[in-house]
């Protein structure tokens, strides 16, 4: 028995396959499966599917749950490539009970026996005909051992389990689970179009690429965001959209953290210009929702180009104050778009309840009280080349395919990632950390950056390179860019550009977009942008060791000595520049100092909380007009090393290290 839940429930776009031929009159040549298993909600039931080419007299045909039985005992059929379902009750606002040929465990041609309850917790299912078992499933925490092989199929609560194509193994590789209005696509690991792609980067770029592309459309923009803010993008898009461009925008309802009312106002400015938009998963407590967060990132201009990014397209990151670390692409290719345009106007279907136009959502809302006036960004040079592009969506295939990818790794992994869920925090065959250490184990350069704002961060990176084979840093921006917002992953000669975040929720409950690159031309470009990011850290130290470098330059008669060490520059080291046992610290790879007395000098610097070490032999040479002090004064670090654009000559000298 099960104790039922109240959610709401369910569907999903069924696609009809053919089957051999055979006569409907033979046992052997019918083929009726169980289809679907629903055990959430007040419409509770299942489904049966004739895969067969006859139609199925189900007389004689029966389900049990081991607990009770319903026998079709007159008048029922089920055509070729059709469908039956059979609900404990029907509601005409669920999908499930309400669609076209459906009943009930009562309707007077099934005999019911016992107590047929499909349990939350997990049951299992077994098909009849005249006695004989035809098929079986055993889902959630059920385990069955007549007519059925292995683990129960994975049921998450509010979702249900839904047969995946025809051929019938008795296993839970003939099943998955999903809900209403999801895609329900598989991964193939051979499903790659061939395609011309122009790579891009965030901050470099300043999103230029995106502009320039939607600039050249002449029939249709479909925008798929999970943030859409920037004023002169929505310019562009107006002006099209007037020129007669069928520009059509679906955004994520409830962005989390986010103030959208900017973006709501923006939104009917484009309404008011001719546009379409819509919003996915709104922020009404209690309305269905088949995606946590619609959060891919991407666009399909007239069937023939599709816009990938690992960034929202908002104000400031299409812009020259673009302060996110990302990647990006711009992809030519009629079969990806096409696959794309099916993927966006599956999720744009309103027939799920969970997508409303904007002005249905807001009937009162303003138009953007600022100037929609286009400013073409200046030209910046795109590289073009050929390659072959695979799709990723979540969460159909996401996590299938990253686990597929990294376990196949033969020469290098590197992964750049914003944030790294508590879920995957774990050294296992589930967690992509775990199929990283297992890639270094078989000799993979495997790499992993994390941004520093993610939680638990230390954790994390020293759990990573303590226990496992695989090199981990995190970055708290750098010069170019302040925050890590990247989800990209170098894998060989492939690179994965798109909207996944590491998260449970990003690869299972998202729809993210991103796609597979198989180039090694656009490999390289992103893997040199991710080895720039990795910079010098104490990976790079291991393997290289420390090395000492000084600048000398005069300031009013007084001979300035800027010693680095070629250690992280936030690191912090202890030094001993006139190797007499007076030691310095410093919160950075550098040390600035006046007045050291004439003659030969050892300076030594060690890297804090680790056993590496430099060493360095130097000579302070007189100068015309020495200083009035005749003693060693330490500059403040940030003066100094703001003076240093006077530096002199250069002396590379030995080191020393474990």
């Amino acid at each position: 028995m099960r104790r039922t839940s109240i959610v709401i429930f369910l569907s999903l776009i069924i696609i009809f396959p053919v089957m051999a031929s055979g006569d409907s009159s033979s046992e052997t040549a019918e083929k009726v499966l169980l289809y679907e298993i629903n055990p959430f909600g007040n419409y509770e039931g299942l489904s049966l599917f004739n895969y067969g080419d006859g139609d199925v007299d189900l007389k004689g045909w029966s389900i049990s749950d081991g607990e009770g039985t319903l026998t079709f005992i007159s008048g029922i059929k089920i055509a070729s490539g059709a469908r039956l379902t059979l609900v404990k009750a029907v509601g005409a606002d669920d999908w499930f009970s309400g669609r076209g040929n459906t009943t009930t465990f009562g309707d007077e041609r099934i005999q019911k026996k016992g107590s047929f309850i499909l349990a939350n917790t997990g049951d299992d299912i077994s098909l009849y005909r005249n006695g004989i078992l035809r098929d079986a499933v055993c889902y959630g925490e059920k385990h069955m051992e007549i007519g059925w092989s292995g683990d129960p199929v994975p049921l998450p609560t509010n979702k249900y389990v839904l047969r995946i194509g025809s051929n019938d193994t008795d296993t839970a590789a003939d099943w998955i689970y999903t809900k209403p209005g999801l895609t329900n696509h598989s991964f193939d690991p051979e499903l790659y179009f061939d395609s011309v792609v122009s790579p891009f980067s965030f901050p470099e770029s300043q999103g230029t690429p995106i502009f320039k592309e939607i600039e050249n459309a002449d029939r249709e923009i479909l925008i798929a965001n999970y943030l859409l803010t920037n004023v002169n993008l929505v310019a562009l898009l107006c002006g099209l959209s007037a020129k007669g461009v069928k520009v059509r925008i679906l955004l994520d309802g409830a962005p989390l953290g986010n103030d959208i009312s900017t973006e709501l106002t923006l939104m009917r400015s484009l309404v008011d210009a001719g546009a379409e938009v819509y919003l996915i998963d709104d922020p009404v407590a209690g309305n269905y929702e088949r995606y946590a967060y619609f959060h891919n990132k991407y666009a399909v201009i007239d069937g023939k180009k599709v816009i990938v990014t690992s960034e929202n397209w908002t104000a400031g990151n299409l812009s020259e104050n673009c302060s996110n670390r990302g990647w990006g692409a711009a992809i030519e290719s009629g079969e990806l778009s096409e696959y794309m345009r099916d993927v966006f106007f599956s999720d744009m279907n309103l027939e799920f309840g969970d997508v409303r136009p904007l002005l249905q959502c807001y009937p009162g809302l303003k138009p953007y009280a600022g100037t929609l006036t286009y400013s073409a960004p200046e030209q910046c040079e795109i590289m073009r080349y050929e390659a072959k592009v695979m799709p990723i969506i979540s969460p159909d295939y996401s996590l299938t395919a990253m686990r597929y990818f990294i376990e196949n790794a033969g020469s290098r992994v590197y992964s750049e990632q914003m944030d790294l869920g508590s879920s995957f925090c774990t050294i296992d065959d589930r967690s992509p950390v775990g199929w990283l250490s297992a890639a270094a184990e078989r000799g993979v350069d495997a790499r992993f950056i994390l941004d520093a704002s993610a939680k638990s961060r230390d954790e994390i990176i020293n759990m990573i390179n303590s226990t496992t084979g695989t090199k981990a840093i995190s970055i708290a921006g750098k010069e170019e860019f302040s925050l890590i917002h990247n989800k990209g992953v170098i894998i060989d000669d492939k690179v994965w550009v798109g909207s996944v975040n590491w998260t449970e929720s990003s690869f299972q409950n998202n729809r993210e977009f991103a796609v597979v690159i198989d180039s090694p031309e656009v490999t390289d470009f992103f893997a040199g942008l991710f080895i720039d990011d990795w910079g010098v850290n104490e990976h790079t130290v291991a393997e290289i060791g420390l090395e000492i470098t000084i600048d000398t330059f005069e300031i009013d008669g007084d001979r300035i000595y800027v010693f680095t060490v070629s250690g992280p520059e936030d690191s912090a080291y202890t030094w001993d520049v006139l190797g007499d046992g007076t030691l310095r610290t410093s919160p950075i790879n550098k040390i600035v100092c006046k007045g050291l007395h004439e003659g030969v000098h050892t300076v030594r610097v060690s890297m804090d909380g680790t056993g590496y070490t430099a060493v360095c032999d130097y000579a302070v040479e007189p100068i015309a007009m020495p200083s009035s002090e005749n003693k060693v004064n330490w500059i403040p670090v940030a003066a100094g090393v703001a003076a240093i654009a006077g530096v002199g000559a250069v002396i590379r000298r030995r080191n020393n290290n474990p």
